[in-house]
């Protein structure tokens, strides 16, 4: 009968996690899915050649950054459009937060508690799923993060495995963040020390307040940091998984200060990011036995979350996680919910039409949410302004364009490349920057330069923006002859310098 009702109980609590998912997630499709697709296609036909073949431009390099993921919803996309894309994304959603269940219901044991903790996370979290890399990175760094401690607390080799083939997954399907993985490892290693120290010198400094755990399986543990370090090397990456965070870290100031997402936390435009570090910082302060691993992972990501706007997920998730176990670890309130459960007039109450309805709730709720969704949206994709496909259209059918340098704003570039059209500028920011091309700091100058020295640097012959933005008010300004508009304020120019 227990086997039963653990069965509902969990039947119920995955089926509204995915009603749940379904409310919270991003229903659009992000203008970088193009040059994804784009990529995709570029690898099938030229191989990993590490060359650019989006652009006007000739000889310039480019990483292939995700190559795994572009080669993965590259297939999705072909079979089933944008629907079955969002389908992917709900599905990474769904494998994210049941991860984010399991994780926090086996620290705390309390089911209903773990469900809501899952839930308030994943309205936090609903905007970050929408089709990248990241969906599957953050689903990849939560098994990593349990399975360094897990690791830790028992030294099995079935979690230096999954960690390894984790590893190699993450440096395939996304290389600059592969970082993150040794990275989770150093708040143990730190503690692993610390506790060395401590009990050679009798520290006893802060005892009762910092838990600074044993590592019985010191050997394992640091074999399987030393084989995470080379499995970077299983990719056609080299070192490049090493060097390459520091250089963009490093290059910041010249590039990405003009990009919303990789720009300085403002905490105070963040509410949540702000209340959770509030809360955070209460649990240090008045909670004791706290682990010293979990109070270094605190600082680390909350000096990640700080760096920039798109590391904030991090610190939503591991912070949630942490947090949460930190509070609820001996939660009360799991014997006032046995009292209930073992009150009289409670045990006389037939559960099976309460399952029923709920069930039936979630159905209704997930069928309503699939029928009203229109899908034909997503021939647009983004921001109710969506990408150019007509003026694509008109291009590709009335224009030499194979042989024509064409201007367009960075927001367009992916869509036109997954067109075959020559791009000036797209979402891969490194390709245009001098300090990782070789060749011409472009980038910086689409930000930096005026329109008309824009247009002088590099002799467009026609010219793609949209309303709002300086170079569509230049061209209007000045005469330019207007070849093409469409009803979604995408415009195209005739470069009458050339």
């Amino acid at each position: 009968m227990k086997k039963v009702k653990d069965f509902v109980s969990n039947f119920l609590i995955y089926i509204t996690i995915y009603s749940t998912n379904f409310l919270f997630i991003m229903k659009i499709i992000d203008a970088d899915i193009f040059f994804d697709l784009r990529s995709a296609k570029d690898i099938l036909t030229y191989g990993l050649d590490f060359k650019d073949h989006m652009t006007m431009f000739t000889d310039l390099p480019y990483l292939y950054h995700h190559w795994l993921y572009d080669l993965i919803v590259y297939p999705i996309f072909n079979i089933g459009g944008y629907p079955l894309v969002l389908m992917f994304s709900t599905t990474m959603f769904f494998i994210f937060s049941v991860l984010i269940y399991k994780t926090i219901n086996k620290k705390i044991n309390n089911r209903w508690l773990s469900l809501f903790i899952t839930i308030v996370l994943a309205n936090t979290m609903g905007k970050y799923f929408y089709p990248r890399v990241r969906m599957i990175n953050f689903i990849i760094m939560v098994i990593i993060f349990n399975c360094i401690n897990k690791l830790y607390e028992t030294g099995k080799i079935k979690y230096s495995i999954i960690i390894l083939i984790s590893s190699i997954i993450m440096v395939n399907m996304h290389f600059p963040l592969w970082i993150l993985i040794p990275i989770f490892f150093l708040p143990y290693l730190a503690q692993m020390i610390i506790k060395l120290i401590k009990d050679k010198y009798n520290i006893k400094v802060l005892e009762k307040k910092i838990n600074v755990v044993e590592c019985n399986y010191k050997k394992v543990f640091i074999i399987t940091f030393i084989l995470v370090l080379l499995s970077c090397f299983i990719s056609p990456f080299g070192i490049l998984p090493y060097t390459f965070p520091f250089r963009v870290m490093g290059e910041y100031n010249n590039v990405y200060i003009y990009i919303d997402e990789m720009r300085r936390t403002v905490l105070l435009k963040k509410p949540v990011a702000l209340v959770l570090i509030i809360i955070t910082l209460l649990t240090i302060i008045f909670k004791k036995n706290i682990k010293l691993s979990d109070l270094f992972y605190l600082i680390g990501l909350g000096i990640l979350g700080l760096m920039s706007y798109r590391n904030l997920s991090y610190l939503y998730i591991f912070y949630t996680i942490i947090v949460s176990c930190i509070l609820f670890e001996d939660f009360k309130g799991i014997k006032i919910l046995d009292k209930i459960k073992n009150n009289k007039i409670i045990k006389k109450i037939n559960p099976v039409p309460i399952y029923i309805v709920f069930i039936g709730f979630n159905i209704l709720l997930i069928g309503g949410i699939i029928s009203t969704l229109n899908f034909k949206e997503f021939k647009y994709g983004i921001d109710n302004g969506g990408e150019p496909v007509d003026l694509a259209n008109y291009i590709v059918e009335n224009m030499d364009y194979k042989n024509l340098k064409f201007f367009n704003d960075f927001e367009l570039g992916s869509y036109l490349a997954y067109r075959d059209i020559p791009i000036f500028v797209d979402g891969r920011v490194e390709v245009y920057m001098k300090e990782f091309n070789g060749k011409d700091d472009i980038i910086h100058y689409y930000y930096t330069d005026t329109p008309e020295e824009i247009l002088n640097r590099y002799q467009f012959d026609y010219i793609i923006t949209y309303e709002g933005k300086r170079m569509y008010k230049y061209l209007v300004e000045n005469n330019y002859e207007e070849v093409y508009s469409d009803e979604y304020t995408y415009h195209m120019f005739k470069n009458k310098e050339v």
